[in-house]
Protein backbone atom coordinates (compact mmCIF):
# COMPACT_ATOMS: atom_id res chain seq x y z
CA UNK A 1 0.00 0.00 0.00
CA UNK A 2 2.89 2.01 0.90
CA UNK A 3 4.28 1.95 -2.99
CA UNK A 4 0.46 3.03 -4.27
CA UNK A 5 0.55 6.46 -2.32
CA UNK A 6 3.63 7.41 -0.40
CA UNK A 7 5.59 6.26 -3.10
CA UNK A 8 4.14 7.91 -5.80
CA UNK A 9 5.31 11.77 -6.79
CA UNK A 10 1.88 13.30 -6.54
CA UNK A 11 2.37 12.86 -2.71
CA UNK A 12 5.13 15.90 -2.77
CA UNK A 13 2.77 17.88 -4.98
CA UNK A 14 -0.66 17.24 -2.55
CA UNK A 15 1.24 18.56 0.24
CA UNK A 16 2.49 21.49 -1.35
CA UNK A 17 -1.19 22.43 -2.23
CA UNK A 18 -2.16 21.67 1.22
CA UNK A 19 0.28 23.65 2.98
CA UNK A 20 -0.85 26.41 0.47
CA UNK A 21 -4.36 26.07 1.10
CA UNK A 22 -3.17 26.32 5.07
CA UNK A 23 -1.06 29.38 4.73
CA UNK A 24 -3.07 31.76 2.55
CA UNK A 25 -5.83 32.75 4.61
CA UNK A 26 -3.68 33.62 7.44
CA UNK A 27 -1.05 35.15 5.19
CA UNK A 28 -3.67 37.30 3.81
CA UNK A 29 -4.95 38.39 7.18
CA UNK A 30 -1.46 38.92 8.67
CA UNK A 31 -0.97 41.78 5.86
CA UNK A 32 -4.53 43.02 5.73
CA UNK A 33 -3.32 42.95 9.82
CA UNK A 34 -0.51 45.09 9.22
CA UNK A 35 -1.78 47.58 7.22
CA UNK A 36 -4.64 48.12 9.84
CA UNK A 37 -2.38 48.73 12.38
CA UNK A 38 0.00 50.73 10.80
CA UNK A 39 -3.50 53.01 10.33
CA UNK A 40 -4.21 52.15 13.96
CA UNK A 41 -1.02 53.27 15.32
CA UNK A 42 -2.24 57.12 14.64
CA UNK A 43 -5.44 56.86 15.38
CA UNK A 44 -5.21 55.24 18.37
CA UNK A 45 -2.43 57.96 19.82
CA UNK A 46 -4.86 60.69 18.76
CA UNK A 47 -7.91 58.80 20.29
CA UNK A 48 -6.15 58.33 23.77
CA UNK A 49 -5.72 61.80 23.70
CA UNK A 50 -8.91 62.69 23.23
CA UNK A 51 -9.88 60.46 26.06
CA UNK A 52 -7.66 62.14 28.51
CA UNK A 53 -9.16 65.48 27.32
CA UNK A 54 -12.61 64.29 28.37
CA UNK A 55 -11.33 62.62 31.97
CA UNK A 56 -9.57 65.94 32.70
CA UNK A 57 -12.35 67.65 31.77
CA UNK A 58 -14.67 65.63 33.90
CA UNK A 59 -12.24 66.11 36.66
CA UNK A 60 -12.64 70.01 36.53
CA UNK A 61 -16.49 69.55 36.97
CA UNK A 62 -15.83 67.20 40.07
CA UNK A 63 -13.58 69.78 41.58
CA UNK A 64 -15.57 72.92 40.93
CA UNK A 65 -18.53 70.90 42.37
CA UNK A 66 -17.11 70.64 45.51
CA UNK A 67 -16.14 73.85 45.87
CA UNK A 68 -19.74 74.60 45.64
CA UNK A 69 -20.47 72.36 47.96
CA UNK A 70 -17.64 73.45 50.50
CA UNK A 71 -18.97 76.86 50.23
CA UNK A 72 -22.56 75.85 51.06
CA UNK A 73 -21.69 73.90 54.08
CA UNK A 74 -20.60 77.44 55.44
CA UNK A 75 -23.88 79.08 54.47
CA UNK A 76 -26.51 80.30 56.80
CA UNK A 77 -29.24 77.44 56.27
CA UNK A 78 -32.92 76.56 57.63
CA UNK A 79 -33.69 74.90 60.86
CA UNK A 80 -35.84 72.56 58.76
CA UNK A 81 -33.35 71.57 56.17
CA UNK A 82 -32.44 68.25 55.75
CA UNK A 83 -28.82 68.28 54.34
CA UNK A 84 -26.47 69.31 57.27
CA UNK A 85 -22.73 71.21 56.91
CA UNK A 86 -21.09 67.70 57.71
CA UNK A 87 -23.51 66.40 54.63
CA UNK A 88 -22.40 69.06 52.63
CA UNK A 89 -18.31 68.59 53.05
CA UNK A 90 -18.79 65.03 53.12
CA UNK A 91 -20.04 65.41 49.82
CA UNK A 92 -17.09 67.71 48.79
CA UNK A 93 -14.79 65.56 50.31
CA UNK A 94 -16.58 62.65 47.67
CA UNK A 95 -16.24 65.29 44.79
CA UNK A 96 -12.83 65.85 45.41
CA UNK A 97 -12.05 62.16 46.02
CA UNK A 98 -13.79 61.35 42.52
CA UNK A 99 -11.70 64.40 40.62
CA UNK A 100 -8.29 62.66 41.90
CA UNK A 101 -9.80 59.96 40.73
CA UNK A 102 -10.44 61.08 36.98
CA UNK A 103 -7.03 63.57 37.06
CA UNK A 104 -5.03 59.95 37.38
CA UNK A 105 -6.93 58.39 34.81
CA UNK A 106 -6.41 61.45 32.72
CA UNK A 107 -2.46 60.94 33.36
CA UNK A 108 -2.32 57.45 32.32
CA UNK A 109 -4.30 58.23 28.96
CA UNK A 110 -1.61 60.96 28.11
CA UNK A 111 1.07 58.82 28.98
CA UNK A 112 -0.63 56.22 26.42
CA UNK A 113 -0.59 59.24 24.01
CA UNK A 114 2.67 60.22 24.43
CA UNK A 115 3.98 57.36 23.76
CA UNK A 116 2.50 56.36 20.39
CA UNK A 117 3.24 59.69 19.49
CA UNK A 118 6.80 59.20 19.78
CA UNK A 119 6.86 55.85 18.49
CA UNK A 120 5.07 57.87 15.15
CA UNK A 121 7.94 60.31 15.54
CA UNK A 122 5.73 63.01 16.01
CA UNK A 123 7.34 64.89 18.87
CA UNK A 124 5.50 68.12 19.52
CA UNK A 125 2.95 65.84 20.34
CA UNK A 126 4.05 63.52 22.36
CA UNK A 127 5.74 66.89 24.50
CA UNK A 128 1.90 68.19 24.77
CA UNK A 129 0.91 64.96 25.57
CA UNK A 130 4.07 64.52 28.98
CA UNK A 131 3.35 68.47 29.59
CA UNK A 132 -0.28 67.78 29.82
CA UNK A 133 0.53 64.20 31.81
CA UNK A 134 2.21 65.83 34.29
CA UNK A 135 -0.53 69.11 34.70
CA UNK A 136 -3.49 66.12 35.32
CA UNK A 137 -0.74 64.55 37.99
CA UNK A 138 0.20 67.47 40.05
CA UNK A 139 -3.96 68.16 40.06
CA UNK A 140 -4.65 64.30 40.89
CA UNK A 141 -2.53 65.09 44.11
CA UNK A 142 -3.46 68.53 44.88
CA UNK A 143 -7.39 67.21 44.78
CA UNK A 144 -6.95 64.01 46.83
CA UNK A 145 -4.83 66.49 49.61
CA UNK A 146 -7.98 68.30 49.08
CA UNK A 147 -10.46 65.51 49.91
CA UNK A 148 -8.52 64.31 52.94
CA UNK A 149 -8.65 68.05 54.77
CA UNK A 150 -12.14 68.35 53.82
CA UNK A 151 -13.61 64.74 55.12
CA UNK A 152 -11.66 65.57 58.18
CA UNK A 153 -14.06 69.04 58.23
CA UNK A 154 -17.12 66.35 57.94
CA UNK A 155 -15.31 64.41 60.78
CA UNK A 156 -14.99 66.91 63.09
CA UNK A 157 -18.61 68.34 62.65
CA UNK A 158 -19.94 64.65 62.76
CA UNK A 159 -17.74 64.22 66.20
CA UNK A 160 -19.51 67.47 67.50
CA UNK A 161 -22.91 66.59 66.86
CA UNK A 162 -22.10 63.02 68.18
CA UNK A 163 -23.03 61.31 64.82
CA UNK A 164 -21.24 58.09 65.17
CA UNK A 165 -22.55 56.53 62.11
CA UNK A 166 -21.71 59.49 59.28
CA UNK A 167 -18.50 59.86 61.58
CA UNK A 168 -17.55 56.15 60.87
CA UNK A 169 -18.10 56.31 57.03
CA UNK A 170 -16.33 59.16 56.69
CA UNK A 171 -13.15 58.14 58.86
CA UNK A 172 -13.48 55.25 56.33
CA UNK A 173 -12.92 57.68 53.75
CA UNK A 174 -10.16 59.82 54.86
CA UNK A 175 -8.11 56.03 55.49
CA UNK A 176 -8.70 55.33 51.50
CA UNK A 177 -7.94 58.98 50.82
CA UNK A 178 -4.67 58.53 52.61
CA UNK A 179 -4.22 55.10 51.17
CA UNK A 180 -4.46 56.26 47.58
CA UNK A 181 -2.27 59.13 48.32
CA UNK A 182 0.64 56.71 49.92
CA UNK A 183 0.02 54.75 46.54
CA UNK A 184 0.68 57.90 44.77
CA UNK A 185 4.00 58.58 45.69
CA UNK A 186 5.35 54.84 46.35
CA UNK A 187 3.94 54.01 42.81
CA UNK A 188 3.64 57.40 40.47
CA UNK A 189 1.85 56.80 37.11
CA UNK A 190 4.32 56.59 34.49
CA UNK A 191 7.98 58.31 34.18
CA UNK A 192 6.63 61.67 35.38
CA UNK A 193 9.84 61.90 37.32
CA UNK A 194 11.99 61.76 34.47
CA UNK A 195 9.45 64.34 31.88
CA UNK A 196 11.48 66.50 30.82
CA UNK A 197 14.49 64.22 30.43
CA UNK A 198 15.85 64.82 26.76
CA UNK A 199 15.19 60.82 26.45
CA UNK A 200 11.63 61.25 26.76
CA UNK A 201 11.67 63.71 23.98
CA UNK A 202 14.17 62.38 21.46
Amino acid sequence: GRSMFFGSKKFPKIISIAIAIFLFPSTLLYSYGAEKLGMHGNEEADLWAEIADIRFEAAKGHDLQSNIRKETAFRARASYDPVTPGDELDIAGDEKYLASEDYQTATKHWEKAARGFRTLVELDKARTAKENAATAWEAARRTLREAIQIHRMAQEYYEATNNLEKKTAVLGKIARNLERLMEMKIRPIGPVSSLYHPSTLA
